[in-house]
């Protein structure tokens, strides 16, 4: 079955064989890649804020599954209207359902599962850390390079990670420390989603296997959700609405598409490299809007962090 006679992207020889263009910036990457790449790490920094506002409305698992339905959806009625293939074999099908689950399902449930844990700006630090996990996963499977210099800067933004995060891991006790178990594991799940779309992004279209990895997602989440959760009219609140669409739209259903997109013409390390500013962008919204605060240790790791993303983009496979 196919939604139309649009063209997905042609299959590539091999998951690493992504051809370096023309007026391409350090690491490999051009420059509507990186800014594909900026819009991305902003609208995945805002995710953590809005969790916590829309939590206060509606129970994880519903918020988990109302996110990724309404992502999936969206996603799923602009491929119809542009006429876009669907995949075309079993072998890609199970690999968008294998990163659906990976990525939506367990990802997702976790991260809704931790929020009033932990504070979102630690949240969205701790989360930085998928790129170390992506970059592994990446080697082990694709046997991706893991160059020195990539290795040095990931290492200097993991520093500055932890730098960011001290002070509230040692305020926060066992509830911050159960919080930060649950974001690790939402971390993993996006890091393996990532790298088994890396192994389908350049034979599917973008739109369509972005829509399909949500709705599969979201399935498990609607079971937990209907067996476990009563659904109330405090999910109609403007406030919830408004956390939802935002959250939805611009933080998953646009997020999916870039990522596939870019992850169809370049490295894993490379693009993974600028999730680092993830929570440098994540801590300054929650002190801006959740009233968060940034002393100096925050300051010195913001600025490790920034100095890793320039060190590990300019080193990648060095």
């Amino acid at each position: 079955m196919r939604w139309t006679t649009g063209r997905a992207r042609p299959p590539s020889g091999s998951p690493t064989d992504v051809a370096q263009p023309e007026g391409a910036a350090p690491g490999g990457l051009d420059r509507g890649t990186v800014a594909s790449l900026l819009v991305v790490v902003t609208l995945t920094a805002l995710c953590y804020p809005l969790i916590t506002v829309g939590s206060a409305y509606a129970a994880p698992f519903q918020f988990a599954t109302l996110r990724a339905g309404v992502a999936g959806v969206a996603l799923g009625l602009l491929a119809v209207a542009l006429r876009r293939q669907l995949p075309r074999s079993l072998r890609l099908w199970l690999l968008i359902a294998l990163s659906g689950f990976s990525a939506t399902s367990i990802g997702f449930l976790s991260m809704f599962m931790a929020a009033g844990l932990v504070s979102p700006g630690v949240a969205t630090v701790v989360a930085g850390t998928q790129p170390i996990i992506a970059a592994l996963v990446a080697l082990v499977i694709f046997g991706e390079p893991f160059g020195k210099g990539h290795g040095v800067g990931m290492l200097v933004s993991l520093l500055g990670i932890a730098a960011i995060a001290a002070p509230d891991l040692a305020a926060g006790g066992v509830r911050a420390s159960a919080g930060i178990g649950l974001v690790i594991l939402a971390t993993l799940g996006t890091a393996l989603g990532n790298a088994v779309t890396k192994r389908l992004a350049g034979d599917v279209d973008a739109i369509a296997a972005a829509a399909a990895q949500l709705l599969f997602g979201a399935l498990p989440l609607a079971a937990l959700s209907y067996a476990t959760e009563p659904w109330t009219v405090r999910l109609v609140a403007p406030a919830f609405l408004a956390s939802l669409a935002v959250l939805a739209l611009g933080g998953t259903a646009i997020t999916y598409w870039l990522w596939i997109r870019i992850l169809s013409r370049s490295p894993l390390n490379s693009a993974n490299a600028f999730m680092f500013l993830v929570p440098l962008l994540g801590v300054a919204i929650s002190a801006v809007f959740l009233e968060e605060r940034i002393g100096p240790l925050t300051v010195l790791g913001m600025g490790l962090a920034i100095g890793g993303v320039v060190l590990a983009s300019r080193g990648a496979g060095s």
